[in-house]
């Protein structure tokens, strides 16, 4: 009986070679790479809804703190199970919290704003065998491409949001600081800022003193029960005596960054720039802001580089940025019945702020352009200085004149105003109710009882 024919035997090939460890790790990489961007594109698309969702909804819910994601030591939760698990085992012992990320990533901002911000979360649980693993491969960029790969989704996290009140060292105090019924007393020691500002000092020495006094004496004045019981509680309370302070010193930076304004548009009355080359801008620049300060002078022309010497403050951008800055709108604190007084009775700082303020915007045509150049403290305080000092010789030697071209200024600032009160306070003070008293009599009367009595 014939056997079956024995199959030939198979002839035994070469064994499949086992990948290398680096060829397994470079494996890995790619497939988490590839992870990593569907978890990128997965996460911009739901940010984005989340967004138009919030959008659509601001109106119908009340606003929330914003709160981190969850730290978690795994992958993020738009991953599947088998993404997790991959993803897992390729970081091992680097496993990087993306809601801690986030944090980290907010952290430089967060210290700039004067927070306390949280630190990334990293746990490490080889104690360094990673670093071993890396040392065995030379040349090979694996943990860098990782960590720059989850960085990248990690960048393109919505930023974390944060509080609006802020009361830190460096935090900025803003009404939201207060509450209902302290806002009204904060807003009150800000326009009273503002007020002393332009009327007694615009940079004084102690600003705290400065803040306390003005916001004490406008509610003094204001006789409300309920500001100045906000007042003494606050004045037993350093925390919010800080806070109303520094709020209400805010005002001052505010004031002169609006006269600020107003003068650099005003520059246009001095001629500058005109139709000149920048070369004869400088030329022009250079002579109204010379050793004498001709700008501030009356009938001033570029063209003959002549001016009135018999006009000083006589400088048509005077009117024109008190009236726009402090008699403009019922808003003005100059057409205010609590302040307007202050700044019919001391012009000398008013006029010293804008003749300085003015200054600073002609020195930014210095070099034929505008370039910006702060109006602050550190710069300009002392030209504040120089031009009050000016004003005051010229108070002390020509003390009628002076008289005169104050009741002459504020008459024309407040009779093309539109607010009758003001109208009325300027007809009123014309009238001469003493008409026909012999005041050098008086004088002369009070002189000898006074040599009586010596």
């Amino acid at each position: 009986m014939a056997g079956k024919a024995k199959a030939p035997a198979k002839r035994p090939g070469k064994p499949k070679a086992k990948p290398s460890e680096l060829e397994v790790l470079l494996a890995k990489s790619k497939q988490t790479e590839k992870l990593l961007k569907l978890a990128n594109a997965q996460l911009l698309a739901k940010r984005n809804s989340d967004m138009l969702d919030d959008e659509e909804n601001a109106a119908a819910r009340p606003k929330k703190k914003a709160k981190g994601p969850r730290a978690s030591s795994g992958a993020p939760s738009v991953f599947g199970a088998d993404d997790a698990a991959a993803m897992d085992g390729l970081i091992g012992s680097a496993r990087v919290s993306v809601g801690a990320a986030e944090s980290g990533n907010d952290s430089d901002q967060a210290s700039d704003a004067g927070s306390n911000p949280r630190g990334v979360s990293v746990v490490d649980d080889d104690d360094g065998e990673e670093e071993d693993e890396d040392d065995e491969l030379p040349g090979s960029s694996i943990s860098t491409r990782l960590i720059y790969t989850v960085q990248m989704v990690v960048d393109e996290l919505p930023p974390q949001q944060k509080s609006a009140r802020r009361t830190g060292a460096k935090g900025r105090v803003t009404q939201s600081t207060f509450s209902p019924t302290s806002v009204r007393l904060a807003n009150v020691g800000r326009h009273a800022v503002r007020v002393q500002i332009a009327t007694d000092e615009a940079f004084p020495t102690d600003h705290a003193e400065f803040t306390w006094q003005a916001l004490s004496n406008a509610v003094a004045v204001s006789q409300a029960p309920a500001l100045v019981e906000r007042l003494a509680m606050a004045n037993n309370s350093d925390a919010r005596r800080s806070q109303l302070s520094a709020y209400s010193w805010g005002g001052a930076s505010q004031l002169r960054g609006e006269v600020k304004t107003l003068c650099k548009a005003a520059v246009e009355l001095l001629g500058i720039p005109g139709d000149y080359t920048p070369a004869e801008i400088v030329g022009h620049v250079a002579w109204l802001t010379g050793r004498t300060s001709i700008f501030k002078f009356g009938n001033i022309n570029l063209a003959t580089r002549t001016y009135d010497l018999q006009q000083p403050y006589g400088a048509p951008f005077y009117k024109n940025v008190i009236t726009k800055q402090w008699f403009d709108t019922v808003k003005s604190e100059g057409v205010r019945s609590v302040s307007c007084q202050h700044f019919v009775d001391a012009p000398g700082p008013t006029i010293t702020l804008v003749t300085g303020v003015m200054e600073n915007a002609l020195s930014e045509w210095a070099s034929g352009v505008r370039i910006t150049v702060k109006y602050s403290e550190e710069g300009f305080a002392a030209r504040y200085q120089h031009h009050r000092a000016a004003l005051l010789n010229l108070q002390t030697k020509s003390p009628n004149w002076f008289a005169q071209f104050q009741h002459g200024l504020y008459a024309k600032i407040i009779l093309t105003s539109n607010f009758p009160h003001l109208k009325t306070m300027v007809a009123d003070a014309e009238e001469d109710e003493f008409a026909g008293v012999d005041f050098a009599a008086l004088e002369a009367t009070a002189s000898a009882k006074t040599a009586d009595i010596v």
